[in-house]
């Protein structure tokens, strides 16, 4: 007989049977990073050795295994290395018990797998209707951004939870890099850039550009998708927002970047709305209008969409723009252009939009009428909900179901979303 005592585990040999005791009685023998890490050790121990032809499995203490170690898995300590020697453990036992017997043994698993399930099946299955919370009024938000509000028309739920009940989402475990990590980098480097230079720009603008990106970007060059993909996008941008920029100066007056407004809309009751925005950025042109520009690293949204109240940024930005919402910026100000700069690194790294509204007939629509009708339909909203009757739903736009969004869950939108969709009405 032979006998290994690790610290969660016990290796014993007797003749050709090898026994090993789970030895974590405190914590129900539950997977941990050490116990899975001995189990690999050890099955190639087992694999080495050409007598054994059986392998018993038990665990110390009232329990066999509670299964995966939680609170590992909860502190994020379980990692792909874990999986890895977890797989290699099972194909080791696999090798040993043969074909025949690895089937019967899994097969009898799924007895198990089956009686588990049966303990959750409900006798009944009833659909719960779309959550309606009707929260009174005073609980209801008074100020909200501008792009607080795309959340509103698309998805009323959001606001109920994340601005009435204050549940902020928490951000996964050992979260990897995203789109919005790469996205927001692009961002502050392109808004300083401009904020540094808005009266006159560098001698070399695609050296300064680059030299702002490296500070943004440094934060998130350890990760390889940063350093291989990400930095040389934005340096195909930095060449390309520079001669955009450099030929773009010549047709305005005067520019201001990542600046704030804020526009007060009375309603009843002595309430008071606030709408407020951080525009990436606004030019006086040399005609004495104004352009409300938004970069965008991802695609830009349709004129359509614009228009059907889908994405109101700029049009609701244009809005605060001609009630003297910015400051050094006049009530009654016109503006002659809505803009979207996609900011991608590809090909082409940049590409400026211009925003064509129309209206159903297909006339143009001039950027002051569509921020005047973006104001208007967005205080219709406000005082729709200054209703107590009117109910904060989930994904009201049918066009959004694929979409997974922060507060699904809560909404529990799957139990109910196979009833269909709502249809959409046009801003």
């Amino acid at each position: 007989m032979h006998e290994v005592k690790l610290n969660n585990l016990v290796y014993r040999t007797e003749g050709k049977l090898a026994r090993l005791t789970l030895n974590r009685p405190e914590a129900l023998n539950a997977f941990s990073v050490e116990l899975v890490a001995e189990l690999d050790a050890v099955s190639q121990l087992i694999d080495d050795d050409r007598e054994i032809r059986v392998v018993a499995i038990t665990g110390a203490g009232r329990a066999f295994s509670a299964g995966i170690d939680l609170k590992a898995l909860s502190r994020g300590e379980i990692d792909h290395a874990y999986l890895v020697q977890w797989e290699r453990f099972l194909h080791r036992l696999e090798a040993v018990a043969g074909e025949a017997r690895w089937k019967e043994a899994t097969a009898a698993g799924e007895r198990y797998v089956h009686f588990a399930q049966e303990l959750d099946r409900p006798d009944e299955v009833r659909p719960i209707p779309q959550p309606a919370p009707k929260p009174p009024r005073a609980t209801r938000p008074l100020k909200l951004s501008v792009t607080a509000i795309e959340d509103w028309l698309r998805d009323p739920y959001t606001i109920y939870a994340k601005h009435i009940l204050k549940l902020g989402a928490l951000d996964p475990v050992d979260m990897p890099l995203s789109a919005a990590d790469r996205g927001s980098a692009i961002h502050s480097a392109i808004g300083e850039f401009t904020k540094d230079f808005s009266e006159r720009l560098p001698d070399n603008p695609v050296h300064a550009l680059r030299e702002i990106g490296e500070r943004h970007f440094a934060p998130l060059m350890e990760r390889p998708e940063a350093r291989a993909l990400w930095w040389p996008r934005f340096q195909r941008i930095a060449k390309w927002f520079s001669e955009w920029e450099s030929a773009r100066r010549g047709n305005i007056d005067a520019i201001k970047a990542e600046t704030e407004g804020k526009i007060a809309i009375p309603l009843d009751n002595e309430r008071t709305f606030y709408l407020s925005a951080r525009a990436d950025r606004i030019d006086l042109r040399a005609d004495g209008t104004f352009a409300v520009l938004d970069y965008k690293t991802g695609q830009p949204p349709t004129g359509k969409q614009v228009r059907m109240g889908l994405s109101p940024q700029l049009t609701l930005e244009a809005a605060i723009l001609r009630e003297g919402g910015f400051d050094g910026i006049d009530a009654g100000a016109s503006v002659g252009e809505l803009v979207y700069v996609r900011l991608s690194g590809n090909n082409p790294p940049g590409e400026e939009r211009s925003l064509e509204l129309k209206i159903k007939n297909e006339t143009p629509q001039h950027p002051d009428d569509a921020a005047n009708y973006a104001r208007q339909q967005l205080e219709a909203l406000i005082r729709k909900f200054e209703n107590e009757d009117e109910p904060y739903r989930s994904l009201v736009l049918s066009m959004w179901t694929n979409r997974y969004g922060t507060y699904d869950d809560l909404a529990r939108i799957k139990e109910w979303s196979a009833a269909g969709g709502l249809g959409l009405p046009e801003w």
